[in-house]
C-alpha cells in the first residue's frame, strides 16, 4: 500500500467521490461528490488531497487539506477534510497513513497545527492520533494536532 496526491492519480477522483457519496451523501448528489474531490485534488496549495492505493492501484481511501470548513471560523487554518477509508479496509492503519503526509505537508507549509471538524463517531479515532479536543461547536467536535511549525 502507498499513499500519493490524487493530483497524480487522476483516474482515482470519481471512485473516490463515489466512496464520499456512499458514507455522506445521496445518490442523487453524486455528480457533486465527484466535482469536489476534484476541486481538491491541488499539489501544493491549498486544498491538496492524498489517496491510499494498494497494488493493484485501486483506492482504499483519501484525505485532504484545506482552508478551514469551520463555520464562522476562517482562522481556523489548514483543516482535514473528507477523510474516507473504505469500509472493507478500515482498521488496517490506512487512516493513520494518510494524516502523515497531510501532516508533513502542512508542517512544511509553516502551519503550526492542524484542525478537523468531526462529528461523534470519529473524535475517538483522532484522539488516538494524537489530537486533541478543542471545543463543541454545532456542527460537531473540533479536535487540534500540533505539527511542530511556525
Amino acid at each position: 500500500m502507498r499513499v500519493r496526491l490524487l493530483a497524480d492519480l487522476p483516474e482515482l477522483v470519481e471512485p473516490i467521490g463515489r466512496m464520499r457519496c456512499t458514507e455522506w451523501g445521496h445518490d442523487d448528489n453524486l455528480d457533486e461528490w465527484i466535482a469536489t474531490t476534484a476541486g481538491e485534488a491541488g499539489r501544493d496549495g491549498l486544498p491538496v488531497t492524498w489517496v491510499a492505493v494498494d497494488e493493484t492501484g485501486t483506492a482504499l481511501g483519501a484525505v485532504a487539506l484545506g482552508p478551514s470548513d469551520v463555520p464562522d471560523r476562517p482562522e481556523l487554518v489548514p483543516c482535514v477534510w473528507g477523510m474516507i477509508v473504505h469500509p472493507g479496509h478500515r482498521g488496517r492503519g490506512i487512516g493513520r497513513l494518510l494524516l502523515a503526509p497531510l501532516e508533513r505537508h502542512a508542517a512544511g507549509q509553516g502551519y503550526p497545527a492542524v484542525w478537523v471538524l468531526t462529528g461523534p463517531p470519529a473524535v475517538g479515532y483522532y484522539e488516538r492520533c494524537g489530537w486533541q479536543r478543542t471545543e463543541t461547536v454545532p456542527a460537531g467536535t473540533l479536535l487540534r494536532k500540533p505539527i511542530g511549525r511556525g
